[in-house]
């Protein structure tokens, strides 16, 4: 029964990132990616999206399964509260997503507003996941 706490959770958290990546990413920090227009495909599509969102769902899922399996305890927040869902959330980005974005930023054509949309975008993603796995692991 835990387990699919946890995996509801996390795709709750999932369905909440897909909506707030398109408002940051899709919408305000958008205009920057026409300012490198030789670095983006020049067709997008449905499939496109469809594929994105089954990643961010599967991060979300992992993110707060993770949490769980960890059971972040060790947090000054205390056990399985928002607090300790969205600093191991921040941590797990800071370690994983930062690093690999700004390292591939260096060398690809991206503007620099877009690099900032997508690090915005991703902490949203990660905390969003952090926080469903702390949720789902409360003790009821």
């Amino acid at each position: 029964m835990m387990t699919l706490r946890i995996v509801v959770a996390g795709g709750i958290a999932g369905v909440l990132s897909t909506v707030t990546g398109y408002w940051i990413t899709g919408r305000l920090f958008h205009p920057y990616q026409a300012r490198t227009p030789n670095t983006w495909r020049s067709t997008e599509s449905w499939s496109s999206y469809l594929v994105s969102t089954g990643l961010r769902l599967f991060a979300c899922v992992a993110i707060a399964c993770l949490y769980a399996g960890v059971e972040f305890a060790t947090s000054l927040f205390g056990p399985a509260t928002v607090l300790s869902g969205a600093s191991f959330g921040l941590g797990l980005w800071a370690i994983t997503v930062a690093p690999v974005t700004l390292e591939a930023a260096l060398f690809v054509n991206w503007h620099r507003g877009f690099v900032v949309g997508l690090l915005l975008d991703w902490t949203v993603v990660f905390i969003l996941a952090g926080i469903a796995g702390s949720v789902a692991a409360r003790v009821v």
